[in-house]
């Protein structure tokens, strides 16, 4: 039997902890919020497979399953009778925090409808990449049948609506938490890189961007990441400092030591950056952003005043705005603070939770 009021999220993105955090800010404001997850995953980021976990809020409110295809967002799959999970659990709405094209996504909205409960999906995707002949099917008789779409940027909304979704699509982006003000770094002027390092994150336009810079500028570059270009970072030289991956809970004191993020993305046939969620942590720490013109970018940019904009795939664009940031590093700071603020009242984890708890008293009223 459905309970009047109770959330169910299905989430393999909320096995880290700080993916929780809105929905627990949605569990403080009423809503009923129970958590289903893989029990294990893997990532870019870990060496491995891991085990779930689970903020203190959620311990009587979780539950752990097993799946098949650890690290792969749309292709794994719940070893589950997801609806029987669901009869159990009665949920009186379901938010499958999947991409529509996702195994999941069809997984848990078949047993949602299977039940009658309304329900709805993420999008993030902002390309529209072809995909194979079943997997554009599934997507549509997702989205058909949705309730409702959280998109993560305005292109993904258009996107939803050019591919069938007929619930409400409402742009729901990521939340990040809010982190205190930080102290101007000091010695030489640090950029950040943060994230994976392949081919499509430009890393290796920022590493031709900073060494044509290494006689002119008292700097480093900061390399906090995972990936199939991890050898070509330890070959950059010694004012490139490789960290390796970084526990999300650290990512904090990479910012924290840096004047400025560099976002390098490039598009690809099959990629381009969706809403970008080291742009807005790197904002909310008060240190603003260099990034190509890719994506999503431009509009997370546009609502902050973050950042600077280049060409993608231009690693003299990427040297200029380098030595220009430099040279004038108060100014740069400033920039940062001043985006620190709009970048959380856009996309705090409260801001964000606001949105959400609005979009489900739309679907699904108390």
């Amino acid at each position: 039997m459905a309970r009047s009021n109770r959330l169910i999220v299905v989430s393999h993105a909320s096995v880290v902890a700080a993916n929780q955090h809105v929905y627990a800010d949605v569990a403080s404001r009423g809503r009923l919020v129970h958590l289903v997850i893989p029990d294990r995953w893997a990532s870019q980021y870990s060496q491995g497979a891991f085990d779930a976990e689970v903020m203190d809020s959620f311990v009587d409110d979780v539950t752990r399953l097993r799946v098949l295809g650890r690290g792969r967002p749309q292709r794994h799959v719940y070893v589950a009778a997801c609806t029987t999970v669901l009869r159990r659990l009665g949920p009186s709405v379901v938010f499958i925090e999947e991409e529509p094209f996702s195994l999941a996504a069809l997984q848990w909205s078949l047993a949602a409808r299977r039940l009658r409960v309304p329900f709805g999906v993420q999008l993030a995707e902002t390309l529209d990449r072809r995909l194979p002949s079943l997997a554009r099917r599934w997507r549509r008789d997702v989205l058909s049948h949705a309730a409702f779409v959280a998109a993560r940027s305005p292109a993904a909304a258009e996107l939803a609506r050019r591919w069938g979704a007929t619930g409400e699509v409402a742009v729901v982006p990521h939340g990040v938490d809010e982190s205190p003000a930080r102290a101007a770094p000091v010695g030489p002027f640090t950029v950040a890189y943060v994230g994976r390092l392949d081919e499509e994150k430009g890393i290796e336009d920022l590493l031709s961007a900073f060494q044509s810079l290494e006689l002119e500028l008292d700097a480093r570059l900061v390399v906090a990441g995972d990936g199939p270009m991890r050898d070509r970072v330890a070959r950059a030289g010694e004012r490139v400092v490789q960290l390796g991956a970084v526990p999300h809970a650290s990512v904090g004191d990479v910012y924290a030591m840096a004047d400025l993020t560099c976002v390098p993305s490039r598009t690809t046939a099959t990629w381009e950056e969706q809403f970008g969620r080291v742009l807005v942590e790197s904002l909310a720490h008060g240190v603003p952003v260099l990034a190509t013109a890719t994506g999503s970018i431009p509009w997370v940019l546009d609502q902050t005043g973050g950042g600077v904009l280049v060409p993608e795939r231009d690693p003299a664009a990427l040297a200029r705005a380098i030595r220009e940031l430099a040279a004038d590093r108060a100014g740069t700071a400033a920039l940062g603070r001043g985006a620190r603020t709009r970048a959380l009242d856009a996309f705090s984890v409260r801001a964000v939770a606001t949105g959400f708890v609005a979009l489900l008293a739309r679907v699904s009223p108390s």
